[in-house]
């Protein structure tokens, strides 16, 4: 099983792929608290209640969730994704205001955050996502970088020899051709409605 840190070890497009996505929750991070502390600044002033502050991280917290899923939901980004140029993208026929707000509950505290994608990495599939995001079917891109796995894999991570490792071993069986990709041979996983999607390339059939 080839899992994320596999490929993260000294592949540069998946490493500045990583950076990226880190700079974006910084950015993130720092206007969703700065919203909030301004709001608990004004209202410690108000009440005289400097005890309020330790409620800060706890609120923090929730409002970034809410602030990257409404935006992520309705624009594909959050304010540091946009300025990364990153974007979410889902996998599946649908993206849903609930499957924003899954995709981000982690980020409720930065520890959830490190679980998330450690568990993410140390499990086979793109590299680029968190375990939410393998949850929802979702994954966030570069505005250079192909949607589909297979391709994102082959044209920016492995070298000649790796890609010939890639390829998936011919299926003499009717039936087992039936359950492949026409487009690149992987594996089809029912997403219901009679459909199926790809685990290699993510594309729907």
């Amino acid at each position: 099983m080839v899992t994320g840190f596999d490929l993260l070890h000294n592949n540069r497009p998946l490493q500045k792929h990583w950076i990226k996505r880190f700079i974006a929750y910084l950015i993130d991070f720092v206007v969703s608290s700065m919203m909030v502390y301004l709001v608990f600044f004004f209202l410690a002033l108000g009440l005289l209640d400097p005890s309020m502050i330790w409620y800060f991280p706890m609120t923090a917290g929730m409002v970034q969730v809410f602030y990257s899923a409404v935006l992520e939901y309705t624009h594909k980004k959050t304010l540091g994704k946009a300025i990364m140029g990153l974007e979410v993208e889902p996998l599946t026929y649908s993206f849903e205001a609930s499957d924003a707000l899954i995709r981000n509950f982690s980020k409720l505290h930065g520890i959830f955050v490190l679980l998330d994608w450690v568990i993410g990495m140390a499990s086979e599939g793109d590299p680029r996502q968190r375990y939410l995001d393998r949850l929802i079917d979702t994954t966030v891109k570069g505005l250079e970088e192909p949607l589909h796995v297979r391709e994102f894999i082959e044209n920016h991570l492995l070298g000649p020899d790796d890609e010939e490792n890639l390829e998936e071993p011919e299926d003499d069986e009717e039936e087992g051709d039936k359950r492949r990709c026409r487009e690149c041979g992987g594996k089809l996983v029912d997403i219901g409605e009679g459909k199926a999607r790809c685990r290699d390339c993510g594309r729907i059939q």
